[in-house]
């Protein structure tokens, strides 16, 4: 009987256990953000890598989040959360056009594990 009960309580441990963040990067490349448009869930994080040559910052459009300056090679993790701003620009190069989105409203475009898949 107890390993019945032992059973039965992992297996509901393991279904109440929250799923894994994911992880979803944007490249910094100096004129603009790779890609440009990400499609997290609430939940997920974004992964902001400086690959250019010059500082850059991701900060939203009403400034309510930042990455900060960011050197060349840095790197920052920021959390989705549900209400944040979804567009940012770059607030260290203020004449690019650099430009992104976060939209965790909508899922992406493509379905990209079945991309492959025949018709």
């Amino acid at each position: 009987m107890l390993r019945k009960t032992g059973i039965l309580a992992l297996s509901l441990g393991l279904l109440a256990a929250p799923a894994m963040a994911e992880v979803h990067y944007v490249l910094l490349m100096g004129d603009g953000y790779f890609p440009d448009y990400v499609y997290p869930a609430v939940g997920d994080q974004v992964k902001f890598v400086n690959e250019s040559d010059i500082t850059m910052a991701a900060t939203a459009t009403d400034g309510s989040w930042t990455t900060g300056v960011m050197l060349p090679g840095a790197v920052v993790m920021l959390d989705v959360t549900d209400g944040m701003t979804q567009t940012f620009v770059d607030s260290e190069n203020t004449a690019g056009l650099a430009a992104g989105t976060i939209d965790y409203f909508n899922p992406a475009p493509l379905d990209l594990e079945n991309n492959a898949s025949s018709n």
